[in-house]
Parts: structure tokens; sequence; C-alpha cells
């Protein structure tokens, strides 16, 4: 598919947080707000976003060893890959 470059004069304060999301839908991206590609873990029941908020929340009270675990997991979730 050929490419066309067209310049286009826009103020940064025209677009709203809305067109960014359509546009990213539009395009097949990752719109979850999370920064993550959507995944899913079955052994935790668990979305990579779901994951990452489990993860933030062992970091946070100090449960190292389960925060280790919930990265594999992630890393699973997000990039099929297993650790």
């Amino acid at each position: 598919m050929p490419t066309v470059n067209v310049d286009v004069e826009v103020e940064l304060y025209d677009i709203d947080t809305e067109d960014l999301v359509e546009e990213l839908k539009s395009r097949g991206g990752n719109h979850s707000g999370v920064g993550l590609e959507d995944g899913y873990c079955p052994i935790e029941c668990k979305n990579t976003g779901q994951l990452a908020e489990a993860l933030f929340e062992a970091r946070r009270n100090g449960n190292d060893q389960r925060a280790l675990e919930l990265v594999d997991r992630l890393i699973y979730a997000a990039l099929g890959r297993i650790i």
C-alpha cells in the first residue's frame, strides 16, 4: 500500500482524549490505558491490567515473592512467553 505524506496545521489543544482513543481503536492499537497488550492469565483469572494492579499491591506491601510470581504471569499474559 503506498504511503502519502501530508502537512497539516493542527493545534494540540484541538485534539482531545476521545479523538486519540478513536484513532487507536481504528488502528487496532492498545487503548486500555495500562500500556500493555491485552492478555489473560488463566491461572490468576486476570487480564494484564489486573495483573499489573496485583503486582503493584504486592510490591507496595513488601511481598517480593508474590510480586516475582506475578511478574512471571504478567510476562506470560502480555507476551505469551514462559519464564
